[in-house]
């Protein structure tokens, strides 16, 4: 039986609170840091993306149903993550910060 919560409403009245207690999830199951930067900046397509969801409900003649925190309750952050961003920003490692090296053959071109 699910127990009556009766700051529901209060999420429902300040979405971006909704979207914000999900931060736990932003990181993905890693923790990734920047995939938490990522998602801190997405409320607006994600609230969206909702609001499309229930337009779609309604052009399909049924009342539209499921509150934000609902919708953020199933809503896959490392799925829209991967969509997102592409797959060469999200690889990116510590290269930009260590130099290039290459070996020099100190026996290169002298005779014998």
């Amino acid at each position: 039986m699910t127990q009556f919560n009766p700051y529901l409403d209060f999420l429902e009245k300040k979405p971006e609170a909704a979207y914000f207690s999900y931060a736990d999830r932003f990181g993905g199951p890693r923790g990734s840091q920047r995939q938490r930067g990522f998602s801190q900046g997405q409320f607006s397509d994600i609230y969206s993306q909702y609001l499309g969801n229930l337009g779609r409900q309604a052009r399909a003649g049924t009342s539209p149903q499921g509150t934000f925190n609902d919708f953020l309750g199933g809503f896959d952050f490392e799925n829209w993550y991967r969509q997102q961003v592409p797959y060469q920003v999200r690889s990116q490692g510590f290269s930009d910060l260590v130099p290039q090296t290459r070996f020099i053959n100190p026996y290169y071109g002298q005779r014998q």
